[in-house]
């Protein structure tokens, strides 16, 4: 039963929506024009209380309900609004049920309530549910003010809930109340304050346990602790908000749910039976509440929700800025093609060309307008040489001739005949490679370097290279002189792998932490590298013979190489 009930209530939700995306989607026939009558808006969410009680077959009591609220904007008219509250009513009969009543009520009956045991209705009943609602703004045509300070509204929707009642029906003992002294010398059928005092008498012997379950319908009429049935129920109601400012207001409103199904008239724990006779009466619930409501949203990219607004600002404030702007004079009085309104030279000479401003033209700037300019388009830099009218005084040019071109391009060959002396495989500078702290691993910013190193050997095959690998200063000399060793091997290595670089091109040696290139004993990455220079003699250097293992890395690649390249 509950996951019909939940499965109706999603259908109905989805309905709701669909239905209203399709009429909003239907009114979009001018959603290519430049204007949209709704503009971007805010979310509501807020929170509520106030008096909570249950209108039923017994006197309700002052009680308290609280919960909260999100509300969303479909048009200026109509919003929907997700609705939880949680509430907690009591109530108190101040005249003998028993005679009557309770014979028809099986928990009552099964305590020992009944005959000669009066009893006077009481329950305590805990209330939770969770609403759908639509909302419809009653104020939404007054179009006199942009903004409202009064949004009036009325409710309604489905929603579902979940109850349980229960009565004070036994004492810390676990013994039934006695209330047969409770309208001793009093008329409460036809007295009001005779009711009062009985009811004052009913409460002073009371504990305020509430530890008996009530009465339930659907085949669970003897009460159950443990049982909790989910319910349908309609809610209608309405309310008032005043606006505090552009993302707060405070509102008042009245709700009441009617539930449907079996349950419906044990809200208050009681079916108001009859012995032989059972009439049923559905409970109403009543929820009076203040409500705090907060605007969600950025000010400057969404106006308040739609149901604050006036459907009429946009086209209001357009209305405004036509109405502002100035009446256009279309009078040309020197007929230069520019209205006097822009014109800013309004006695132009007939017929001279003029600028979008209505101001005579001087294409070439230099004080003479086009109108008079017998050379409008001056050369540069003689614009301050011209005459009266506007021609410039160009002097005669000083041309180069052929034989002075000829002259010069012969001397500029013969300063450049000089052999130029190349320079010795010595003086190449080749780039070197940098390494993580404590690693010989190579980096992916290294392997552009070592293609470079290796494209110079290919093209120099006589070329012998010295691969010398270095460190910082944070570890002892023979640690670095370990790590420099592997370091220059894992150049060499992928030099003799990746490009095929005979080995015996190569020669390793090592510096350690000697000649750093930053002076300093921490940590620096300038220090950590593998240089490359043209042999002149060097020889290879051993691995450092101090059983020392020092970094870790494994090349930076998985190498191939071949027989004849010796790897």
């Amino acid at each position: 039963m509950t996951r019909k009930i939940y499965s109706l209530l999603t259908s109905i939700f989805c309905l709701f929506l669909l239905t209203t995306a399709t009429a909003q989607d239907s009114g979009n026939a001018r959603a290519n024009l430049k204007f949209n009558a709704q503009p971007k808006h805010m979310w509501e969410v807020g929170v509520h209380a106030g008096h909570f009680m249950v209108v039923g077959d017994v006197l309700p009591r002052p009680s308290f309900g609280a919960g909260f609220h999100v509300r969303r904007a479909l048009d200026y008219a109509w919003s929907l609004r997700l609705d939880a509250m949680y509430g907690r009513a009591l109530g108190l009969e101040p005249r003998n049920s028993a005679g009557s009543h309770v014979p028809a009520n099986p928990v009552l009956s099964g305590l020992g309530y009944g005959g000669t045991n009066a009893w006077y209705h009481n329950f305590k009943t805990e209330f939770f549910s969770v609403d759908v609602q639509g909302v419809f703004s009653l104020n939404s045509f007054n179009f006199n003010n942009q903004t409202r300070k009064w949004n009036w509204y009325v409710i309604g929707g489905p929603g579902i809930n979940t109850y349980k009642a229960y009565y004070d029906a036994t004492d810390g003992s676990g013994n039934i109340h006695d209330f047969n002294s409770v309208d001793a010398g009093l008329d409460p059928e036809n007295s009001r304050d005779d009711r009062k005092d009985a009811a004052s008498n009913v409460k002073d012997i009371l504990d305020g346990d509430y530890e008996t379950r009530a009465e339930t319908a659907s085949g669970r009429r003897s009460g159950d602790g443990e049982s909790r049935q989910v319910n349908v129920h309609a809610t209608f109601g309405a309310g008032v908000s005043y606006r505090i400012n552009e993302k707060f207001n405070i509102g008042i409103e009245h709700q009441v749910k009617a539930i449907f199904g079996n349950e419906a008239d044990l809200v208050d724990g009681y079916r108001w039976n009859s012995s032989g006779v059972k009439t049923q009466y559905r409970d109403l619930i009543n929820y009076t509440n203040i409500r705090l409501n907060f605007n969600i949203g950025d000010s400057e990219k969404a106006s308040e929700p739609l149901w604050w607004v006036s459907p009429m600002d946009l086209l209001a404030d357009d209305i405004a800025e036509v109405k502002a702007r100035p009446k256009i004079d279309m009078t040309d009085s020197d007929g230069d093609g520019v209205i006097d309104m822009i014109d800013q030279e309004k006695n132009s000479v007939a017929g001279y060309p003029v600028d979008t401003r209505g101001i005579a033209l001087d294409s070439d700037g230099d004080g003479v307008v086009d109108g008079l300019d017998k050379e409008p388009y001056t050369p540069a830099g003689y614009v301050n040489t011209v005459d009266a009218d506007g021609i410039a005084a160009i002097p005669n040019p000083n041309y180069t001739s052929e034989d002075d071109v000829n002259r010069i391009v012969d001397a500029k060959i013969a300063a450049n005949a000089a052999a130029t002396p190349v320079p010795s495989y010595s003086d190449w500078f080749l780039p070197m490679i940098h390494f993580d702290f404590n690693k010989y691993s190579l980096k992916n910013s290294s392997f552009g370097s070592l293609h470079h190193v290796a494209t110079v050997m290919k093209q120099n095959p006589e070329v012998k290279v010295v691969v010398t690998g270095h460190t910082d200063r944070t570890s002892s000399n023979c640690y670095n002189e370990v790590l420099s060793y592997n370091r220059s091997e894992t150049a060499i290595n992928y030099l003799v792998g990746k490009y095929g670089i005979s080995r015996d091109r190569l020669v390793l040696r090592y510096g350690g932490e000697e000649n750093n290139l930053v002076a300093t004993n921490a940590k620096n990455m300038m220090n950590r590298r593998v240089e490359f220079s043209v042999a002149n003699g060097e020889t290879e250097m051993g691995k450092p013979d101090c059983r020392a293992n020092a970094g870790s890395g494994a090349g930076g690649t998985n190498f191939q190489g071949n027989k004849e390249a010796g790897y």
